[in-house]
């Protein structure tokens, strides 16, 4: 039986004690709404795939929990991974530092107003406590990420990008959205808020946005101690649509972007890779989304993506040169949880899983061999302590 969480508000007492399609006008003064995917969300990494799941009850009532899943390189089922101590209900975001090692951020929720940091070494079998980041992880998916080195990049409820050397290390600033939107690159693109941080394959910190100048892409890499634009050129046929970045994520040696042009009926998604930290960009051909919307995003091996969408619908992209292909329509059972409760994940074979969490149950679907459906293969039951975080 796992321990019960502690409550947000005795783990700041505890460590505060142990430490003493309509496109926006270039000058326009404020971008369209975001269009940010669920905080559910998975990645293909050396050692494995790990992947976060909602799970519980009423986001309403705080007996929504956040879970994390891991199936290492070696093993043939998903394993319950989440560190134990933390009330999770803000949701909790995943970094892969080296093969089989992983850091865990809490985002903030309730009262606790800074996020803290779990280490494992072992893919998430065994976890310690590594610090934390004094101002808070940002409610975007890709606001958390790390280097083989050991390095790990962070957006912050402030707006701000922190970096550290390694897990455990002091966090310092690495830049504003006021400092990266003021940069000429920032300028170019009317940078109006950072929504994205990875690192490339050389260690090198990349940042990304939404703009307000309609057909550019704001993706910026760090170079001698300014920001560079770091972008992909997409068809002609969008440069009137506005791009906002859904997510960036590192594959091994390429790194990925997620983005999204345009807005409702006439909205395009897109998937761009490099191999180079940004210099250069492959481009997929861009999929009409008819209305649908992105509800999470999923990164596996080779710059392989997989996206899930409202309907009960999901595509994916096997990798640079490939064509969106859609899925089979995703378990009945997807559709009687909450949006944010599917997330698709890397599964051995360049395929994806389907993880569907309700109440306490997580359900792994797998594609049929014909692939015309979904197969229900392992259920893991998750104790959920309802009630632990009012």
């Amino acid at each position: 039986m796992r321990p019960r969480r502690v409550t947000a508000g005795l783990l700041l007492a505890a460590l505060l004690a142990g430490c003493g399609a309509a496109h926006v006008a270039p000058q326009a003064a404020s971008p369209a709404p975001p269009a940010t995917p669920s905080l559910a969300t998975s990645q293909a990494y050396a050692g494995g795939t790990w992947a976060v799941v909602v799970m519980g009850g009423s986001s309403a009532a705080h007996n929504d929990f956040w879970e994390l899943f891991t199936r290492p390189a070696n093993a043939a089922k998903w394993a319950l991974a989440t560190p134990l101590g933390v009330a999770d209900n803000g949701g909790l975001a995943v970094a892969n530092v080296g093969a089989g090692s992983l850091v865990t951020a809490f985002r903030p929720s309730q009262d606790l107003t800074f996020s803290p940091l779990s280490a494992s070494q072992d893919d998430g079998a065994h976890w310690s406590q590594s610090g934390l980041l004094p101002g808070g992880l940002a409610s975007v998916p890709s606001a958390f990420a790390g280097a083989a080195s050991g390095g790990l990049i962070a957006l912050t409820s402030r707006g701000d990008a922190e970096i550290a050397v390694r897990a455990g290390a002091a966090w310092t600033s690495l830049a504003s959205e006021r400092s990266v939107a003021a940069s000429p690159a920032g300028r170019a693109c009317g940078l109006a808020r950072l929504t994205a941080a990875a690192f490339s394959s050389s260690g090198t910190p990349l940042l990304a946005g939404q703009c307000t100048r309609p057909g550019a892409v704001g993706i910026f890499a760090s170079t001698a101690g300014s920001w560079q634009a770091a972008t992909p050129t997409l068809p002609s046929s969008l440069a009137r649509r506005d791009i906002e970045v859904l997510g960036l994520a590192g594959a091994g040696p390429t790194s990925v972007a997620l983005l999204q042009a345009g807005a409702g009926t006439t909205a395009n998604l897109i998937t761009a890779w490099s191999a180079d930290g940004g210099q250069q960009w492959r481009v997929s051909v861009p999929l009409r989304l008819r209305g649908r919307a992105v509800r999470s995003a999923a990164f596996g091996t080779g710059g392989a993506v997989g996206v899930t969408l409202t309907g009960g619908r999901a595509v994916t992209v096997a990798g640079p040169g490939a064509a969106w292909r859609p899925l089979p329509a995703l378990p009945q059972q997807a559709a009687k949880v909450p949006a944010a409760g599917v997330t698709l994940a890397a599964a051995p074979g360049h395929g994806f899983d389907a993880l569907v969490g309700q109440a306490g149950q997580l359900s792994v679907w797998q594609l049929a061999t014909s692939g015309a459906g979904w197969q229900r293969v392992q259920v893991i039951k998750v104790q959920i302590p309802y009630g632990s975080s009012s």
